[in-house]
């Protein structure tokens, strides 16, 4: 096949975003305005060139596949590895050894290779990438907000920090892994001569958890992450707002009566809405997000 720009950008999304897509995802980005059938056809040989892989036949019939979805094969990979200057021989067959020292290779150098999905876990990584995008999507709506940078939760989860911490008398310790970290830059701010930078960690909430759970594993854990030295070596600074995204309303009211007692003074730098409003209004503009002693929503930036 003819390897194009537009495949080197597909490539380049795919690693981008967590190592996987959905079809959909895909579609939104480079082929806004045409058919599935058009973006099939592209897809199809990068697919037999090794570029791109798919679920099989089996792996369809054996796994929880809510969507199509599409990740980086050995082609793919190594392409992506070729771009950020680590030249990497071709395994010399498709054997589990080769893969999984391609795999260890390649995390030397430092990529990451999601060689196949975490099945289980797909619906959360998609719904992570769709709110990626809308935060995005967000900035280009309002110029005078960017997206410095968003580190994915394969970053936090290659090298996690550990936080100790306590709660009703009982001492806990957490690895913290959340589901993104990204800071945006406020322009207006900035010529100011104000602070302009705001700093956020993704919570996505898929109510699979028992509220008791998530108070302890998510809350008492995310406020001491904050003001932790782990967190001020990693980012420079003790400045932070949790955002929790949660399944719907009744879960919502649920995790923010349950805020105060678990982060006591730092409640409020927990803020929470639903899946639904954050996909479908302006995440950084819109009044859709809740904090503990507010009765009204809030915009997240004003």
């Amino acid at each position: 096949m003819r390897f194009q720009d537009r495949d080197r950008e597909i490539l380049e999304a795919i690693y981008k975003y967590g190592g996987m897509l959905s079809r959909r995802q895909l579609k939104e980005m480079f082929w806004p305005d045409s058919t599935n059938r058009a973006m099939n056809k592209r897809l199809t040989p990068l697919h037999r060139a090794g570029y791109v892989c798919w679920p099989t036949e089996e792996q369809r019939r054996t796994k929880p596949v809510p969507e199509p979805i599409i990740w980086l094969g050995v082609t793919g990979i190594l392409h992506i590895a070729g771009q950020e200057g680590n030249e990497i021989e071709e395994p010399a067959n498709d054997g589990e050894n080769q893969q999984r020292q391609l795999e260890t290779t390649l995390r030397n150098s430092g990529i990451r290779w999601l060689r196949e999905p975490n099945w289980n876990q797909i619906p959360h990584d998609l719904k992570v990438v769709d709110l990626w995008m809308a935060i995005e999507k967000a900035t280009t709506e309002e110029p005078r907000f960017s997206l410095e940078y968003w580190i994915p939760e394969k970053e936090f989860r290659s090298r996690p920090d550990k936080v100790e911490f306590e709660l009703r008398g009982q001492k806990l310790s957490r690895r913290m892994i959340p589901d993104g970290y990204f800071v945006i830059i406020d322009e207006e701010r900035r010529l100011r001569g104000e602070s302009f930078r705001a700093r956020f960690l993704l919570e996505l909430d898929m109510a699979t958890e028992d509220n008791p759970r998530f108070e302890r594993e998510k809350i008492a854990a995310g406020a001491a992450y904050l003001k932790s030295p782990e967190y001020k070596e990693r980012f420079g600074v003790n400045a932070g707002r949790w955002l929790i995204v949660t399944s719907g309303e009744t879960r919502m009211k649920n995790l923010i009566e349950r805020t105060a007692p678990a982060a006591g003074e730092a409640a409020g730098l927990f803020l929470f809405s639903t899946l639904k409003e954050a996909l479908e209004d302006n995440l950084l503009t819109s009044p859709i997000w809740r904090r503990v002693g507010k009765a009204e929503p809030q915009a997240l930036l004003l």
